[in-house]
C-alpha cells in the first residue's frame, strides 16, 4: 500500500481493452515523452510535492482527461517503481504496440532514401539497451532488430536511460532470422557485423543500406550471424582495451554513418 502524503484524485478510466501489459515508467523525460506520444495509454500519474509545478501542465491534462493522479512522497515512488532514479514521477501505462518484422519490412519498401537498422544479437543489460534506443532517437534510426525470444522488451529502467527516445524507435522481434535478412537484402540492406578483426569502420564509405549487428559484450557476434554478414568492421583504438561498451560502440558507427550519409 502507497502512504500518500496526499492524494488528488479523478476517476481513472483505462480508454480501451487491451492485452498489452500495464508498466510503472518513471523519470521525467520518459515519462513526459510517453505522455506526448501515446496519452491514450496513460492510466494513472504519480508526482511528489517537489515536482508538481514542473508536472503542471501534466497534471492540467489528467484532470481533464479524467485520469487519476496522486502526490506521493520520494519514499512511495522509490517502493513503486523499485528505483531511487525516478525523478519525482512515475505513469502507470500500458506498453507500447508490438511492431511485426512484416511491418517493418513494408514500411521500409516504401522508401528509398539511405537508412540504418540495428539489430541485436544477445544483447540484454536494460541500460546498454536504453542506451542504445536513445542514440536511435538522437539519429532518426527507426528499427532496432533482434531473434524473437532473445531480443529482450523495453522495461521501464531501460527506457529511463533511453531519456524518450524509446517512444521514437520500434523494437522487432524477428522469427526466422535467416530467411528475415535475405528479405532485407533484397530491399538492399548490407550487413555489417563488428569484431575485433574487421575492417577500421574508417576505411572505406559505408553502404547507404546499412543493417548494423552488434554483438553481447562478452561473446561479441553469434558465429550464426557471422555467416549472413556481408562484412565485418570494428572501430580502431589504442588497443589498451579489448572493446568499447556496445552502446558506446554502436554511438560511435551511428554517427558515422550519419556523418557519410549528409
Amino acid at each position: 500500500m502507497i502512504k500518500k502524503k496526499r492524494s488528488i484524485k479523478r476517476p481513472g478510466i483505462t480508454p480501451y481493452s487491451s492485452n498489452r501489459k500495464e508498466l510503472k515508467y518513471y523519470g521525467t523525460a520518459a515519462c513526459l515523452a510517453l505522455w506526448q506520444k501515446r496519452p491514450d495509454d496513460v492510466i494513472r500519474i504519480y508526482v511528489t510535492e517537489e515536482t508538481l509545478k514542473f508536472f503542471s501542465a501534466l497534471l492540467k491534462w489528467a484532470a481533464a482527461s479524467r485520469r487519476a493522479y496522486h502526490i506521493v512522497t520520494n519514499e512511495d515512488l522509490e517502493r513503486l517503481t523499485e528505483s531511487i532514479h525516478h525523478q519525482g514521477i512515475c505513469l502507470l501505462a500500458l506498453e507500447p504496440e508490438s511492431v511485426s518484422f512484416m511491418q517493418c519490412k513494408q514500411e521500409i519498401g516504401q522508401r528509398r532514401e539511405g537508412m540504418l537498422i540495428g539489430y541485436l544479437d544477445g544483447v540484454e543489460n536494460p541500460h546498454n539497451l536504453g542506451a542504445i534506443v536513445r542514440t536511435c532517437a538522437h539519429f532518426g534510426i527507426e528499427y532496432l532488430l533482434g531473434e524473437a525470444g532473445k531480443l529482450p522488451k523495453l522495461s521501464p529502467s531501460a527506457c529511463r536511460v533511453a531519456e524518450g527516445g524509446a517512444e521514437h524507435v520500434k523494437l522487432v522481434a524477428v522469427n526466422d532470422r535467416t530467411r528475415s535478412l535475405a528479405e532485407l537484402k533484397k530491399l538492399g540492406f548490407v550487413i555489417l557485423t563488428t569484431a575485433a578483426n574487421g575492417e577500421s569502420v574508417y576505411a572505406k564509405p559505408l553502404p547507404k543500406r546499412t543493417l548494423l549487428v552488434m554483438g553481447a559484450e562478452q561473446t561479441g557476434v553469434s558465429p550464426a550471424m557471422l555467416k549472413q554478414a556481408d562484412a565485418t568492421i570494428k572501430i580502431p583504438g589504442s588497443g589498451q582495451v579489448e572493446s568499447l561498451n556496445v552502446s558506446v560502440a554502436f554511438a560511435i558507427l551511428a554517427a558515422e554513418f550519419i556523418r557519410q550519409q549528409s
